[in-house]
């Protein structure tokens, strides 16, 4: 039989469980909001779950229901500062372009994105710091580097790209932004670093294009 709408203005239990799961989702994208601007602004050392909680105008032991622990909030916007910023990068230049024109593009996306202060302080300054080996482990399970590997073994497949190990190729030129992102992050100059990093790295990936693609 089926069942008769309510008419006394209670919510139905699947409405109150949907109501209840919006609102946690809703707590814990304030929170991840809120921590996000505090560790990009103040750094990871310098920000207390309690400010955190005060800007996401939340309790703190709302805060911890949803991250057991600072790190683990830390972890949570790291991992968004980080997939934004593939995004970014993966996303940049023509591609219908050669594919080393494709990588220099992903490489000066990347560049541009290590300019930004919440970018550069989360992902390059404090991430290796607090995350350290976590973020080496997972290097190979990054989607960056899985696209990466595709994308260069599917163009050395056509000729396109010398004929090198695909995995160790992405490592190499991923290795080689980070790094370039992590001297931009801690020079007085981030603006002319980039740039003289910029023209660096071109040279060197131009060196990547086979034979009939130079």
């Amino acid at each position: 039989m089926p069942r008769r709408p309510r008419t006394d203005g209670s919510s139905s239990p699947d409405t109150s469980t949907m109501l209840r799961a919006q609102h946690a989702e809703a707590t814990r994208r304030a929170v991840l909001a809120a921590a996000r601007s505090l560790f990009g602004r103040k750094g990871y050392a310098q920000t207390s779950v309690d400010e955190i909680a005060d800007a996401a105008r939340v309790t703190k032991g709302a805060v911890y229901h949803h991250f057991a622990s600072k790190e683990a909030l830390f972890r949570a916007v790291y991992a968004e500062v980080e997939a934004e910023t593939e995004a970014r990068a993966t996303g940049a230049g023509d591609p219908g372009g050669a594919p080393v024109d494709q990588i220099i593009a992903r490489m000066n996306a990347y560049l541009d994105a290590a300019l930004d202060e919440e970018t550069r302080r989360i992902g390059l300054i404090d991430g290796p710091v607090v995350l350290g080996q976590e973020i080496l482990d997972a290097a190979d399970r990054q989607r960056g580097h899985v696209d990466l590997r595709s994308f260069i073994a599917a163009s050395i497949a056509r000729g396109q790209i010398v004929d090198l190990d695909p995995d160790l190729l992405a490592h190499l030129i991923r290795g080689t932004f980070g790094l370039s992102g992590m001297l931009i992050a801690h020079v007085g100059d981030p603006e002319k670093t980039r740039q003289t990093l910029g023209q660096a790295l071109h040279a060197m990936l131009q060196g990547l294009a086979a034979g009939k693609e130079r």
